[in-house]
């Protein structure tokens, strides 16, 4: 007999706060396939330094994780996302494409990358546990959620996390619909070499978009936290299915990475709750079904949902 209480703590609740994680990552993803044509494997572990930088600057300032403390960390978050994302574009990618790196160089590169914050995570950690005494594996966040009454813990993340993808979405909209940066940040996506010859300065405009990309992942990976346990392998985790979620929404929009964020979210809790229990199979198998669904969508549509809405609308 249908529940409605049940379909919305079981499903509704549990899909959205799933769907805004993987959109949040997708966003960052996105925006990096589109300015350098990277498909980085370092991406997720923005997500990690966004949350170790949470957990960091909560324990020094609170001694520990407060109700509603983690969203004064989220400018911090932001802040430490967004500087290891300039740094590996200034520092990796950026003298890589000047000598003329090609893209599966750059992908391997990337590995490389991801190895390296995976390491100084786990050196920080070590020195945190030895020199203080906290315990910086397997924590959560959920704690810090604020609390609202006659509201469940889940509910609160779930009404919070739109929010913040909502004005997130608000402002890169508004970024670059609205104002002269935009304008140059597109013409410098859309065709680099006539952007130069126009004098715009590509290099900085990619700059300063990976400094977008890893405030926006740096952000996420607090919302990672709430849900899984945190680790140096938070993002690396989770890369997957922000993987699928790009590719199903299409590569060349950021929207569309939403959309596909909110399938990845919505396909796992459905398949989880109507599928693999009533067949008695284990979890594991939930990462089967957004992977099903990126093959065909790549049979049917591979420009992804994005490109296809685009091109109909062209017609």
């Amino acid at each position: 007999m249908f529940n409605m209480y049940d379909f919305l703590n079981n499903v509704v609740i549990p899909a959205i706060v799933y769907s805004n994680i993987y959109a949040l990552a997708s966003i960052g993803l996105t925006m990096t396939y589109i300015t350098t044509k990277i498909p980085s494997f370092a991406h997720g572990d923005l997500a990690a330094v966004g949350a170790y930088a949470t957990f960091y600057f909560l324990y020094f300032l609170f001694g520990g994780i407060k109700p509603g403390s983690v969203y004064l960390a989220m400018p911090i978050a932001a802040l430490a996302g967004a500087a290891v994302a300039y740094l590996s574009y200034i520092g990796v990618f950026k003298p890589m494409i000047r000598r003329g790196a090609s893209v599966t160089v750059l992908m391997i590169a990337s590995f490389g990358l991801h190895f390296l914050i995976f390491g100084i995570l786990a050196i920080l950690d070590s020195i945190a546990q030895t020199v203080y005494g906290w315990s910086t594996r397997n924590y959560s966040f959920s704690t810090g959620e604020v609390q609202i009454p006659g509201l469940t813990q889940s509910e609160v993340t779930a009404i919070t996390s739109s929010v913040v993808l909502l004005l997130i979405l608000a402002a890169l909209y508004y970024l670059l619909n609205r104002t002269k940066f935009g304008v140059v940040m597109r013409a410098s996506i859309d065709n680099a070499p006539l952007a130069r010859a126009l004098g715009i300065d590509v290099e900085r405009v990619y700059a300063i978009s990976w400094l977008i990309i890893g405030a926006v992942t740096g952000i996420a990976g607090i919302y990672m936290g709430m849900i899984f346990p945190v680790t140096e392998e938070l993002g690396w985790l989770r890369l997957p299915l922000i993987f699928v979620a790009v590719i199903v929404g299409g590569l060349s929009s950021i929207y569309g990475g939403v959309i596909g964020g909110y399938i990845v979210g919505w396909s796992m809790v459905l398949g989880f709750n109507y599928i693999l229990n009533p067949l008695n199979l284990p979890p594991e198998y939930q990462l089967a079904i957004p992977f099903a669904i990126v093959i065909a969508t790549l049979l049917l549509a591979p420009q992804g949902i994005a490109g296809l809405i685009a091109a109909r609308r062209r017609t």
